[in-house]
Formats: structure tokens, sequence, C-alpha cells
């Protein structure tokens, strides 16, 4: 199967690390193993797509990522309450 140009695409070092951790936080938040579930590869374009679109929050991609997961799912009959997601501001907000 033949690469599509989508994922083609250059990124530094750091931004596969965030990609990979929010991978492998998304992928916990699911129950699964980030390396052998059937649908990782699809789980890791999700996180690329949405990195790509300007998200760069490990926590944001990883509910997020894990959440479409959730709508996949839904498709088959699995339902559960979606993963709730606090911004970096709004957290360092409540601190004060």
């Amino acid at each position: 199967m033949a690469l599509l140009d989508r994922d083609r695409r250059i990124f530094a070092t750091s931004d596969w690390e965030v990609m990979q951790r929010a991978h492998d936080k998304a992928s916990q938040m699911l129950d699964r193993c980030p390396k052998t579930h059937s649908r990782c590869n699809e789980l890791a374009r999700t996180v690329m797509a949405l990195f790509d679109s300007g998200i760069r929050d490990v926590d944001e991609l990883a509910a997020m990522a894990a959440n479409r997961e959730l709508g996949h799912l839904a498709v088959t009959g699995y339902f559960q309450k979606p993963f709730a997601f606090k911004s970096s501001s709004v957290i360092s907000e409540n601190r004060h």
C-alpha cells in the first residue's frame, strides 16, 4: 500500500515526541496497547491530523484523538462517556 501524501509530511524530532506521547496517552485512556491494537495506526493518523491542524498540547491531542476513537466505536455499538479535557490555561487559572 502506497503512502498518502499526507503521510509523507516532514516533522521535527520534537514534534514526533509530542505525537508519540499523545498516542501513548490516548491508548492508555482507551485501555489498549499502543503498538498491537488493531486500530493503533488509525489512532496515530488521527493524532497526526490533529497535530497538523495546530494542536500541540499532549493532553489535548490525547483526549481529542481518544474521543474520535470513541466516535468510531459508537458506530459499532460500543458507547462510552467522552474523555474530559481541561486546557493548561484553565488549569493554571484554577490554581491561583
